[in-house]
């Protein structure tokens, strides 16, 4: 494996034109993840299981970035998963579709992939008597599998890359309300029930935001359970060269993610038509059709750009002055860290947040439905040059701390140390 860190990256116009990175910021910067440099012990096995499609999108991209770099000499990854598209040389990647299935769109053979992934998952442990054992559960697992791997003495891990549901849905009935139409998400009680029982299930909770974290001690999840961590961003991703959007004058503000009530975008129109800020607003991302009903109109304008779903969102990023995301509700939303990694002023909510964003450091991080304060901080952020220049580079800066590479070493030393405290808790019973 190499570092990435030393790459040299393009940041945006306005850290381009920036002097050397406020000193004093950087001083206030936490230190990195700590590496796990001490003795660890016993190797160990990690089993991942994630259904979804390893396609360098979405879940299945935050999953197989950390198990990439999670992988050394103390702990052997394995990934188990419906079908990989991915070059993956430091893990062992097992598809369990056959190929004729592989290529065929996820939601039609999702019923097959899920009963076969658990029992491709479950084998994979049988022939690693002699390691410490752990399992990565992405997004879940059946009740069976999880009580399985305890009989066989795997420590359990879930990936909680999102709020636990009954908070989630807590908050956009409410946001759905707000807009006077039914709720579109798809949580019921019946929903929320099965996780309170896998959540009891596991040993372990990964929890990827403070807000994260929150949410399920607000459902009665001990503290005891949850381990606090980041998701991170690729440098490697937006150093090659990019075609940016054409030029505009004025200002350029940009929200990457789907285009929903979830994320906040409908708020984000309103608080952008409000401002009367010159410049455009891009949106990039699936529309939701409510957001098309609602602010069909708004789409009309000259100063709001809609833009499909895109790979290359590097050059987006390049093109922009600021980054907007009220979002509601989040796990750790990786957007966030690549916007920071390009050096973007960033403008969000505290689910948006995450670890990696501080008020009035990086950007400026403010209630989603507080219409004032948005209105005038991105009028207040347009205006000011100095301002945007001193917080791209504070972004930049820290987002250097927050490379998977780093990130997923701190992931490592969390599932050693749960590990041991595991065995010697075991020990002591015994």
């Amino acid at each position: 494996m190499h570092s990435t860190l030393g790459q040299k990256f393009e940041l945006p116009r306005e850290a381009r034109n920036s002097e050397a990175a406020d000193s004093a910021l950087s001083r206030a910067s936490p230190a990195p993840p700590p590496h796990d440099k001490h003795d660890l012990g016993d190797a160990a096995a990690l089993g991942v299981l994630i259904p979804l499609p390893l396609n360098g999108m979405g879940v299945g991209y935050t999953c197989s970035s950390l198990a990439r770099w999670m992988a050394d000499e103390r702990i052997e990854v394995t990934v188990v998963t419906s079908r990989n598209e991915l070059a993956l040389p430091s893990i062992k990647v097992i598809e369990t579709l056959p190929r004729w299935a592989r290529h065929l769109p996820y939601r039609w053979i999702r019923g097959y992939a899920g009963h076969r992934i658990e029992q491709d998952f479950l084998s994979c442990f049988e022939q690693r008597r002699l390691r410490k054992l752990a399992a990565n559960l992405w997004p879940d697992a059946s009740l069976g599998t999880i009580h399985e791997l305890k009989r066989r003495g795997v420590t359990v891990f879930r990936e909680q890359f999102n709020c636990h549901t009954a908070t989630a849905k807590r908050i956009l009935d409410q946001a759905y309300g707000r807009l006077g139409v039914e709720p579109a998400h798809k949580i019921t009680a019946e929903t929320v029930e099965g996780e309170r029982r896998v959540l009891d299930a596991v040993d372990y909770v990964f929890c990827p935001s403070p807000l994260v974290r929150s949410s399920l001690l607000e459902n009665g999840i001990p503290a005891r359970k949850l381990l606090d961590t980041t998701y991170g961003w690729d440098p490697e991703r937006f150093a090659g060269p990019q075609r940016p959007l054409a030029p505009a004058e004025g200002i350029t503000a940009l929200f990457v993610g789907a285009i929903c009530v979830r994320k906040g975008a409908h708020l984000l129109l309103d608080y952008w038509q409000q401002s009367g800020i010159k410049g455009r607003l891009v949106l990039a991302g699936e529309l939701e059709p409510i957001i098309k009903e609602k602010y069909g109109l708004l789409f009309g304008r000259d100063d709001i750009v809609v833009l499909d779903y895109s790979k290359d969102v590097g050059a987006l990023y390049k093109s922009a002055d600021m980054f907007l995301f009220p979002s509601l509700e989040e796990g750790s939303p990786l957007v966030i860290y690549e916007a920071c990694g390009c050096g973007l002023p960033t403008v969000t909510s505290p689910m948006g947040a995450g670890r990696i964003v501080r008020h009035d450091c990086e950007g400026f991080v403010i209630d989603p439905y507080d219409a004032a304060g948005w209105c005038a901080t991105l009028r207040k952020l347009a205006a000011d040059a100095v301002l945007r220049r001193r917080m791209s580079n504070a972004a930049f800066e820290r987002a250097r701390l927050y490379s998977w590479e780093q990130v997923a070493a701190a992931r490592r030393q969390l599932i050693f140390d749960a590990l041991r405290a595991t065995s010697q808790s075991g020990a002591e019973r015994s």
